[in-house]
């Protein structure tokens, strides 16, 4: 039997998703979960919405690590096989981290879309207008988005093998839907209720310039970005009541038994934004690391005092004015408007203003980007949409602390386990 849903009376909500093909990774059997029967008891709604959250926000710090590490942020010195390869950029659909990435967004996304049809049943004649509703659409968005960033292909709900332009074109269905029901729900509503909306609404047009910036649609990513104020910012949420609720960076670059460096290309800056300790320690494998410390975009940075870890508890901002800031820059391409927005950013970083035009301007533009969003999972997305018109950023030549040379990955790959068991993959 299947279930579907619309966004009721909301064009922008003609979005429809069975419950019959929702991923397979939610029919893990937990002794101390709910019955099926109970996830659609009116008196769990917040419960559903929490759990798409909780399952976004632990998929989004695992990505943040890895794809720094796929990208050309980090390296590592690591005992584990597995963590080197992937270092190396070097690995097969065997990999433990390209399998655990791309479990865990995808967990996220098809928490967000059965939280759809959940909703549905429980909100009746509300669904379409319910901030709730509207929330879980702009937190599934963003895992779509992850998925397209992150990986050459993804499958969906036991599909063929998606390409990033679908798996974006799929997030823009979504964060358009939260747009459109958190507007239904703030229509003559409270204060309280409409400030909350304008939060979902903005996450939503982050997400979706995002999206259509990965796609090389500058005009699209630019009517969204637009729209955001400046000072709007939206964070993932970590703590210290249990494994999984921590900043999972931590384990990489913590106080004792770090394994995770910055790369050299973002060592020597001496820029507040990605601040990095004045000598190296001891990796895993006894090799030279330099960990990096909290950057700018994670909670209780501040720029006097750079010494700071990342810890358990960083908060991590993974949408905000200041990426819309830039989305709606680049679609005009390098100008004056873009020569000083660059300034502004090199003043923040401690450096003396530039005269560039151009493709220095551009090239210098990127640059300040990568700054800004330092290990928040930007980069690896960036790096393959600077690749595909001509600009190669990622790392070459000699692996920093082995005698390997990188390898030539580009992105996350389908593991071998979803390959198997799922008889329509195949990769476009």
């Amino acid at each position: 039997m299947k279930t579907s849903f619309a966004v009721m009376g909301v064009a922008a909500g003609a979005l429809c998703i069975s419950l019959a093909a929702c991923d397979r990774v939610l029919t893990v059997t937990n002794p101390g979960a709910l019955d099926e029967g109970q996830l659609t008891d009116p008196a769990l709604e917040q419960f559903v919405v929490n759990g798409v959250i909780g399952e976004f926000q632990y998929a989004y710090g695992f990505y943040a690590l890895w794809s720094g590490v796929l990208a050309d942020e980090t390296f590592t010195d690591h005992t584990n096989v597995s963590v080197r390869q992937t270092s190396l950029h070097n690995f097969d659909d065997l990999n433990d981290q390209t399998t655990d990435v791309f479990g865990n967004l995808s967990r996220a996304r098809a928490s967000a879309d059965d939280g759809l049809v959940r909703l549905q049943a429980i909100l009746g004649a509300g669904y379409g207008k319910s901030l709730n509703v509207a929330r879980v659409f702009a937190y599934g968005g963003y895992s779509y988005v992850l998925l397209g960033e992150g990986y050459c292909d993804a499958p969906v709900a036991l599909s063929a093998g998606l390409p990033p332009a679908e798996l974006f074109r799929r997030a823009i269905v979504r964060f358009d839907s939260a747009i459109a029901v958190a507007t239904a729900a703030s229509a003559g509503a409270p204060a309280a209720t409409v400030t909350a909306a304008q939060d979902i609404i903005n996450m939503a047009r982050v997400g979706a310039a995002r999206a259509a910036l990965k796609m090389n649609d500058f005009a699209k990513s630019k009517g969204y970005a637009i729209l955001v104020p400046d000072t709007y910012e939206k964070l993932a949420y970590y703590s210290a009541n249990s494994v999984r609720e921590n900043n999972i960076v931590n384990s990489a670059a913590r106080t004792t038994g770090a394994w995770l460096s910055m790369t050299p290309v973002f060592q020597g800056l001496n820029d507040p934004r990605l601040p990095q300790p004045t000598a190296s320690r001891a990796g895993l494998n006894s090799n030279p690391i330099w960990v990096p410390f909290r950057p700018s975009q994670y909670s209780g940075w501040v720029a006097t005092n750079p010494t700071q870890i990342i810890d358990i508890t960083s908060n991590i901002r993974f949408a905000s004015g200041l990426e819309a800031k830039y989305d709606a820059l680049e679609a005009d391409g390098p100008n004056a408007a873009m020569l000083a927005f660059v300034n502004s950013r090199r003043a923040v970083g401690g450096k003396a203003a530039v005269n560039l035009s151009g493709a220095e301007l551009t090239a210098e533009f990127r640059w300040q980007r990568a700054y800004d969003f330092y290990l928040t999972g930007q980069r690896l997305g960036d790096l393959r949409r600077y690749a595909a018109t001509g600009t190669n950023l990622f790392p070459t030549g000699k692996y920093p602390v082995f005698p390997d040379p990188y390898g030539t990955m580009q992105c996350f790959i389908v593991p071998r386990s979803e390959k198997t068991g799922n008889p329509n993959y195949q990769s476009p």
